[in-house]
């Protein structure tokens, strides 16, 4: 198990007692709702601590803060909700009661998050303050807050995989270059991917390349056969491998070709000791996911203009004709009358 997490959130709550007329605003508490440089912050929001990421059945520690920023007491008691993804009974953490606030003072409390049983992906973490509105305030609109995501991974491997290329030649691809791929494979569940039955990573080359033999990785065994490249191993719970390796553009590939392929993980889902599981490259340089490595390659170094050309209209082009035989016609008016005075 890994140590606990611990959140932090500033909750506002502008409270005032009922029965008082005229209500003066004591401001926001330095101490809260400053950060260490000094500089107020916009929207009344203070610094906050949070830790994203925990296994499923580990703790998670939230502490809320409640400032009073009126001079007015709480004119009742309040309870503090702690939910997670949504405002509603099954999604409820925990509540705390407090019997009561002084005018320009805070009160912090903590929160233990069990998350066992609770589905593994991204949660928010909701506050909600006086959510039976006991309390008199100058403003009900603030007591809801939203603290942040964390994420639950589940007690098996989590595998994620990026795939890039390199042209050793540099500038554009050409036949003949040397194309270096370097892929990532994570891990970010909490629990090892083991050395399964069958290879961990199969990358059948495409078309258009050819490996050059050059294959390394940072742990396990990588390997060229034939036109696959191939890797063995187990990654750890937040570990993670890099496989590179090379290939040659071939000398006859066409002009603008697009050369695009994907390799495959092969992964344990639920950390039974077998590869149920697959999950392709991604490239990280486009904002698709799971979307194949791609690159163009150039008989010349200069890439060809992709585009539309400004051309002039056929109206444009009549104008300019127009324009042109007037020139000329007036040209000709000037040498016949020189020639006539001549």
């Amino acid at each position: 198990m890994r140590s606990i997490y611990r959140l932090s959130v500033l909750v506002f709550v502008v409270f005032l007692f009922g029965t008082v007329a005229a209500a003066q605003d004591c401001g926001k508490d330095a101490e809260l709702w400053f950060p260490p440089n000094g500089e107020q912050l916009d929207g009344g929001v203070s610094v906050q601590e949070i830790t994203s990421t925990v296994c499923q059945g580990e703790p998670v520690t939230i502490t809320t803060t409640v400032d009073n920023m009126s001079c007015g007491e709480t004119n009742a008691g309040f309870d503090i909700d702690v939910y997670y993804d949504s405002y509603d009974a099954a999604h409820l953490i925990d509540t705390i009661h407090v019997d009561h606030l002084d005018g320009c003072e805070h009160v912090t409390h903590t929160f233990t998050w069990d998350t066992t049983g609770v589905t593994p992906g991204d949660h928010h973490v909701l506050v909600w303050v006086d959510p039976d509105n006991t309390v008199a305030e100058l403003n009900e609109g603030n007591n809801q807050y939203d603290m942040g995501i964390v994420t639950v991974n589940p007690n098996a491997p989590l595998v994620e995989a990026t795939k890039e290329y390199t042209d050793e030649d540099g500038g554009n691809v050409n036949p003949d270059d040397l194309i270096m791929y370097t892929v990532r494979i994570t891990n970010t569940g909490c629990a090892d991917q083991g050395d399964n039955s069958g290879h961990e990573f199969v990358d059948d080359l495409p078309a258009g390349v050819s490996p050059t033999g050059t294959v390394t990785s940072s742990s396990g065994t990588a390997a060229v056969v034939g036109d696959q490249v191939v890797w063995d191993g187990e990654i750890p719970a937040g570990g993670s491998v890099t496989i590179t390796f090379e290939v040659k553009v071939d000398s006859d590939v066409a002009d603008s070709t697009d050369i695009c392929n994907q390799g495959i993980v092969n992964w344990d889902s639920d950390g039974d000791g077998t590869n149920d599981a697959q999950e392709p490259t991604d490239d990280p340089a486009t904002s698709t996911d799971d979307d194949p490595t791609c690159f163009t390659v150039y008989i010349s170094n200069v890439a060809p203009l992709v585009g539309t050309i400004d051309a002039p209209t056929l109206s444009e082009w009549a104008q300019i004709t127009l324009t042109v035989l007037i020139a000329l016609a007036f040209t000709v008016m000037l040498l016949r009358r020189r020639k006539a005075t001549a």
